[in-house]
């Protein structure tokens, strides 16, 4: 059974980033990177060379490729996650069935095809990351094989993985550039996923040392809706006891930030950091991990 009962906002919310991330998966693979042979990794680069020599569509073979990864985790991840990787996975093929008949194949150049099809691939894949949802592929297949390897990063069983894939689609094209294109868009795909995971979750960190905390901590709470950290501290050149605060904001309230600062004390030192995986009320975070753990 499923480890919790998921409210239905929830439910929503999942099924409508699943929805998007796999029509934008789906159309960077049928507009971009199946057109020109090249294989972006995961199942779906390895649907694009069997589908050379098997009739049938690439989309459909992507499926019957996660088979496998599906029953191995339900095995070692659990229903949870295995039902939400079988929708995504679905809907991935639907979508990749369909998307051909509505949108244009790019092949007039095949660097650029590389690299916008790597785009749309990685930003796909991030959106879903960003909700603990998987698509399948090799990215599941890296989670499963860490079971196995725990010593080994799932970064590396990743890399391993796709260049598996990446490998396969060059010794069934026999081409050179078909192996060299497809590391271009795997390699610009996972910066797209990064981009995603921490551009969406970034923040900076804020510290205050001055006399006023109480009540620029109280001005901060009000205006900006803040959580602030106040510190006790001394000032070991003046010997005056000080307050350092600690807040965590958008970067697009960094300045309202400073001003309410300064506002209430000119004398304060301020200095900041920028943050990413930031979790908690107010900011964006991951309701589960790919391993299946829950919040």
């Amino acid at each position: 059974m499923l480890r919790k009962k998921m409210s239905a906002k929830t439910l929503i919310k999942d099924l409508a980033v699943m929805a998007a991330g796999c029509l934008i998966t789906a159309a960077g693979l049928t507009m971009f990177t199946i057109p020109n042979h090249i294989a972006p990794g995961g199942t779906s680069g390895l649907a694009t060379a069997i589908a050379v020599v098997v009739p049938l569509s690439v989309g459909l073979l992507t499926w019957l490729l996660n088979i496998p990864i599906l029953l191995a985790s339900v095995r070692f991840l659990g229903p949870f996650v295995t039902v939400k990787t079988l929708i995504a996975s679905t809907l991935l093929s639907l979508f990749m069935e369909l998307l051909p008949k509505v949108l244009p194949e790019f092949t007039g150049n095949k660097l650029m095809a590389a690299v916008l099809g790597g785009i749309l691939i990685g930003a796909g894949i991030g959106i879903c990351f960003l909700r603990g949802i998987s698509m399948g592929g090799t990215d599941q297949a890296s989670i499963l094989l860490k079971k196995a390897f725990p010593n080994v990063s799932s970064g590396y069983l990743l890399i391993i993985c796709d260049g598996i894939v990446v490998v396969i689609a060059g010794l069934v094209f026999r081409d050179l550039e078909v192996f060299l294109y497809s590391i271009i868009t795997v390699a610009v795909a996972s910066k797209a996923i990064d981009v995603i995971m921490d551009g969406m979750n970034h923040a900076r960190v804020f510290y205050i040392v001055t006399e006023k905390g109480q009540e620029i901590a109280d001005e901060l709470n009000k205006c900006m809706e803040n959580g602030v950290t106040l510190i006790p501290a001394l000032g070991t050149y003046s010997g005056k006891k000080k307050e350092v605060l600690m807040t965590v904001v958008h970067p697009n309230t960094t300045i309202q930030t400073l001003e309410i600062v300064k506002k209430l004390d000119e004398e304060a030192f301020t200095f900041m950091s920028a943050a990413t995986e930031v979790h908690g009320k107010g900011f964006i975070h991951y309701r589960a991990d790919l391993s299946g753990k829950e919040e």
